[in-house]
This record gives C-alpha cells, sequence and structure tokens, in this order.
C-alpha cells in the first residue's frame, strides 16, 4: 500500500511544545509525523530561544524541506529572519489550532505562499 501522506518533522528545543504539536498533528488526516526526511519541517520558537535567527539559518541550511514557524513571540528580529530564510508559513503559538497547523502544512508541501503576507504580522507582534 502507499502511503501519500505528508511527512512532517518538528523541531523545538522545548520538548514539552514539540510534544504538543506532535500530538495536535497526529490527530490530522494526510499527515504522517517522521523524526528526519520529511517533505515540511515545524519549527517551534520558544520565549526564550534567544537565537531564533541562527536556528531559522541552521534549519535553512541542513534542508531542502519546506520549514513552517509556531511561534511563541515574534519580534522585528524574528520577522526579519522569517523573511530572509524563506519560511512558508508562520503560525502564533497562542492561536494555534489543529486546523491552522493542518492547512500550513499542507499549503507548505504545496508550495503555496502563506495566506496572509508576511508584513503583515507586523500587526500582530
Amino acid at each position: 500500500m502507499l502511503d501519500d501522506r505528508i511527512t512532517v518533522s518538528v523541531r523545538a528545543a522545548d520538548e514539552v511544545g514539540r510534544a504538543r504539536i506532535v500530538r495536535g498533528l497526529r490527530t490530522l488526516p494526510g499527515i504522517r509525523v517522521v523524526k528526519d526526511g520529511a517533505a515540511v519541517e515545524i519549527l517551534l520558537l520558544g520565549r526564550h530561544d534567544h537565537d531564533a535567527p541562527g536556528e531559522l539559518r541552521r534549519r535553512s541550511r541542513e534542508s531542502w524541506a519546506p520549514l513552517v514557524v509556531v511561534a511563541e513571540e515574534l519580534g522585528e528580529t524574528e520577522l526579519m529572519a522569517v523573511r530572509e530564510y524563506g519560511v512558508r508559513n508562520v503560525l502564533l503559538a497562542h492561536r494555534l489550532t489543529p486546523r491552522r497547523l493542518g492547512r500550513a502544512v499542507h499549503a507548505a508541501a504545496a508550495g503555496c505562499c502563506p495566506p496572509e503576507p508576511l508584513p503583515e504580522l507586523r500587526a500582530l507582534v
């Protein structure tokens, strides 16, 4: 049987936050969570992640997979890094739902742009 689900890996310094996202992904049809070699990567940027731009740079160099960022906070520096490193979609953690997460993963896998332009995220910061 051919598995046509989108493979997704989740990276985070915070293991509790990572587990929460993985748990939400596993409830979504058409998505399979894997450790490596995913079609889409999700990066959780926590409030206390002091090197978010550096982490985005590392992820963009280490993987060809489209990147979706889930951020607890998004400051000016992080917003600039998100744009610079070609992040496909940004979700704010306090507004995260399984449906939004699923849409972001499917859009990233399809190569689509974010549903709302990234400069408009500044209003959410």
